[in-house]
């Protein structure tokens, strides 16, 4: 993630590339968090605390930062990852522009899900490096990022299939219709 890149385009009038889910990401100046924002017993410190277990414990983590690392893109928990508050309907992202990890600290409850966003995310960020994926102009590379991440991460697993109540063994790799965030 630390090789030299274009910058990203600017957003044409009414555009944001999906920053409104992403409030802070949005500032232009990012505000500092004072302690208690950070301190014990906050959505912070609870994100913090599962992206360290996620970084050294899930096997699908360590495999992604290995190959990162071997494809020439370091990659450090304190630079490439933040854990931020988000709209409601999103877990975490990518954001190409500082090739940061975005983790929604208020939306990521438990540890599993914690791996499977710290995977798919990882996923993007490779594809980031190694790929240099056109995010802003090629739908094909994004397409192909999602769906990669989507199948590698385990969102597309038998158990979360389950729990969306999706029961039967075919179309699951279909695209799905969502109800978009406002």
């Amino acid at each position: 993630m630390d090789r030299s890149e274009p910058p990203p385009p600017k957003p044409a009038k009414g555009e944001d590339f999906g920053y409104r889910l992403f409030p802070e990401r949005r500032s232009e100046a990012k505000p500092q968090r004072s302690f208690l924002a950070t301190s014990l017993f906050t959505y912070n410190h609870k994100c913090q605390v599962m992206l360290k277990i996620a970084l050294d414990r899930s096997p699908y983590a360590q495999l992604l930062l290995d190959a990162m690392k071997q494809s020439g893109c370091t990659v450090s928990k304190d630079r490439h990852f933040a854990c931020e508050e988000c709209d409601r309907c999103v877990g975490g992202g990518f954001d190409s522009a500082t090739s940061q990890i975005v983790l929604c600290q208020n939306n990521i409850h438990q540890q599993s899900h914690m791996n499977r966003v710290v995977t798919h995310e990882l996923i993007h960020a490779f594809d980031h490096c190694r790929a240099h994926v056109d995010w802003f102009s090629n739908v094909k590379h994004l397409a192909c990022s999602e769906i990669r991440a989507a199948n590698l991460s385990g969102d597309c697993s038998l158990i979360n299939e389950m729990t969306r109540f999706k029961f039967g063994l075919k179309q699951h790799h279909q695209v799905k219709k969502t109800v978009p965030c406002r």
